[in-house]
């Protein structure tokens, strides 16, 4: 099985148990895996979501407009 299958079956396998409505002991002992490798994946898995970035376009920047500075005025006298 390649990395990419791999992924992809474990993907598969998450899914599967979150629209089973079972508990993670369950849906193991159902499927015939560890309970340790159902939630490693799912860690994993979550963790990759979240690492992508937030955007997909090409720019990265939008235009800024300043405002004039104004003049910094101090009410305090020594």
């Amino acid at each position: 099985m390649t990395k990419d299958e791999k992924i992809a079956y474990w993907r598969q396998q998450v899914e599967r148990f979150r629209a089973s409505g079972l508990s993670v002991k369950n849906y193991c002992a159902q499927e015939g895996i560890a309970v340790a490798t159902l939630h490693y994946w799912r860690k994993r898995l979550a963790d990759a979501v979240e690492s992508r970035p937030m955007f997909n376009g090409t720019e990265g920047f939008l235009p800024v407009t300043l405002a004039p500075a104004r003049p910094s005025v101090s009410p305090v006298e020594v």
